[in-house]
């Protein structure tokens, strides 16, 4: 292809509006124009036995699929609370074919009994579950587009290759050595999330900070704490137990311990210095005990410039995601209290 070639526009894709899904997927929140897409997403992913089993037990257990509406910026999001699966229009397919892995994957943690509660589990034990729910969905969504690859889909490979690289490497890695997908080289990949510094950095803003920074400034506005950590712990065994489901057994081979130290716990600096701030502005406004956690926790220099007010200033309105809203995390918590008979 010339240089010329590359820079004409491509042509939109076309879908079949008389096309069915191969998975029967509730499309009762998509709008009509955008079902056809939806359903080409859907029997594309459906093409790797991954992938279908993903989006199987999405729709399975009533997950709705449609897309964002304009504006908002993440790629891709499942809640649990609405029980949605939602897709960025403003992506390429091969894009969104990860994505629509990655999102049904989540899912599928949900239905095993996980929650993205912040404030119920100790800053450690959220650090070790979140981190692994987030390895393991893009450990099933590279694993997807392997499997198209192999099937001479390549698309969805070579743009995940492009938005994750040590993700992608780690894989590759693994798998030129075991000479096919298995538990393996899904392990290696697993452990291959925690190589992206910049992504930790961003989770634990979204996860851990901006909650944090919410609860403070709406302590100094009087209102009552819902952030109380403490309450509950989690290990990285039971995390990984939770996380690496498969129905052919748990695909993560290595001990699970291994999660709970070094690059796999370890924060940044700016975000240590963040924990320390909310827990004694916390106690100077509440009198609550600070989170003891937190002292166990590996500190890394940090990766990227801080881009979001401190701990006591007035959060931004945005949220990285909709995942992170906070609403919703109120109402997990409860769940999560609730399931665990506290």
């Amino acid at each position: 292809m010339s240089l010329k070639e590359a820079l004409l526009p491509k042509e939109a894709p076309v879908y079949d509006k008389n096309a069915k899904p191969v998975v029967d997927i509730d499309m009762t929140e998509c709008k009509p124009e955008h079902q056809p897409r939806m359903i080409a997403l859907v029997n594309r992913l459906a093409k790797s036995p991954c992938g279908l089993e993903t989006l199987q037990i999405a729709a399975e257990n009533g997950f709705k699929f449609s897309f964002f509406d304009k504006g908002v910026r993440c790629c891709g999001a499942c809640d649990e609370a609405g029980h949605w699966v939602r897709l960025n229009e403003n992506e390429s397919d091969d894009k969104l074919i990860g994505t629509l892995c990655h999102e049904c994957r989540h899912a599928g943690q949900f239905v095993r009994g996980a929650h993205e509660a912040q404030g119920v589990m100790d800053v450690k034990s959220e650090l070790i579950v979140f981190r692994a729910m987030e390895a393991d969905a893009q450990t099933y969504g590279i694993t997807a587009c392997k499997e198209l690859a192999l099937q001479g889909e390549t698309g969805p490979y070579d743009t995940f290759k492009k938005r994750y690289p040590e993700i992608e490497k780690a894989f590759d890695t693994a798998y030129q050595k075991e000479g096919k997908v298995n538990h393996n080289v899904m392990t290696a990949t697993f452990e291959g999330w925690y190589d992206q510094l910049r992504t930790k950095t961003v989770y634990e803003e979204a996860y851990q900070i901006e909650p944090m920074t919410k609860e403070i400034y709406d302590l100094q506005q009087g209102k009552k704490p819902t952030l109380f950590y403490n309450k509950q712990s989690m290990g990285a065994e039971e995390a990984v137990a939770m996380a690496g489901w498969t129905k052919n057994g748990n695909y993560y081979v290595n001990d699970p311990k291994r999660l709970e130290s070094g690059k796999f716990l370890d924060v940044a600096q700016a975000t240590m210095e963040d924990f320390n701030d909310f827990f004694r502005m916390r106690k100077e406004l509440t009198g609550m005990e600070p989170d003891k956690s937190i002292k166990d926790l590996p500190v890394r220099p940090n990766s990227m410039p801080r881009n979001r007010p401190h701990i006591g200033e007035k959060p931004r309105e945005d949220a990285l995601c909709e995942r992170a809203d906070m609403a919703k995390k109120a109402i997990m918590a409860k769940r999560l209290l609730a399931a665990r008979g506290r």
